[in-house]
C-alpha cells in the first residue's frame, strides 16, 4: 500500500444527532482528500482502501483484459473438441472421488495442451484455466 495515502476518520453527524466514524482517504503530502465515497464517507478504513484501489487502478489494464479474454473465448470456442475433453476430465475425476489425489490446476491443463498437440498459445494454460472455471453462464455469449 502506498504510504501517501491514508484512511483517515471523519466525524459526521447523523439524522439521530450520533456522531458517526465515517473515514475518507487523504494524501498525506498534500492534506487533500481524494476520496470521499461521494461526501459520505466509509463505514471502515479497509472499505475506504479497497474504494480508493478501486478508483485508482490502471484502467488500461482492464483493456487488455478484456482484449485477453476475448481472445480465449475465440480460442474455446474453435477448439470446443479440447474444452469437451477437458469438461469430461474433471467430471471425471469428480464422480470418482479422485479430487484428493489429481486436480484441475494450471499444470494439469498445460499437460493436457501438450498432449493434444497445442504447443504455443498466446496465453497459459493457468488463463484458460480461470477463464473455463468460470463456465458458459458467466460468459457473455454461449459458447
Amino acid at each position: 500500500m502506498n504510504t501517501k495515502y491514508k484512511a483517515v476518520i471523519l466525524i459526521t453527524s447523523n439524522s439521530s444527532d450520533e456522531n458517526e466514524a465515517r473515514y475518507v482517504i487523504k494524501d498525506m503530502e498534500s492534506g487533500e482528500i481524494v476520496d470521499d465515497a461521494q461526501g459520505y464517507g466509509y463505514k471502515s478504513a479497509r472499505k475506504a482502501y479497497a474504494g480508493w484501489a478501486y478508483k485508482s487502478r490502471d484502467k488500461s489494464r482492464d483493456a487488455e483484459k478484456a482484449k485477453k479474454e476475448k481472445m480465449i473465448s475465440k480460442w474455446m470456442k474453435e477448439n470446443k473438441q479440447f474444452i469437451r475433453l477437458l469438461d469430461t476430465l474433471a467430471f471425471e475425476m469428480w464422480k470418482n472421488n479422485r479430487w484428493t489425489e489429481d486436480k484441475v490446476d494450471a499444470k494439469f491443463v498445460r499437460n493436457l495442451l501438450e498432449e493434444q498437440g497445442y504447443g504455443d498459445l498466446p496465453f497459459t494454460a493457468g488463463e484458460l484455466l480461470k477463464y473455463w472455471q468460470r463456465g458458459p453462464l458467466y460468459s457473455k455469449k454461449k459458447r
